[in-house]
């Protein structure tokens, strides 16, 4: 059964090859290599682990739509992905 270390080196090697090096160097700790690769990967300035502190749905909605621009119809196609099951439920008012 694979540990916790060994998964998130997994996850290192998989997603950063670079990190994967500088830790097997002992360069860079495990943890802070994982934390790099989380921290990218959710797209946060910053990642500690279990206890980063996570942004509001509103407030990432918010920037999401400042940042990109979409029009209506690009969000409804996105919603339809997203809740392919359950999408009309939600668009009905």
């Amino acid at each position: 059964m694979a540990t916790e270390k060994d998964l998130k080196l997994a996850a290192i090697r998989q997603a950063r090859p670079e990190l994967y090096e500088q830790v097997a160097a002992g360069k860079m700790s495990v943890q802070d290599a994982y934390n790099e690769v989380k921290r990218a990967q959710l797209g946060l300035s910053e990642f500690r682990g279990k206890n980063t502190k996570k942004k509001e749905f509103a407030t990432d909605f918010k920037r999401i739509i400042q940042l990109h621009n979409p029009d209506w119809e690009e969000l409804v196609v996105e919603i339809k992905k997203a809740y392919p099951l359950t999408w009309r439920e939600f668009l009905k008012g």
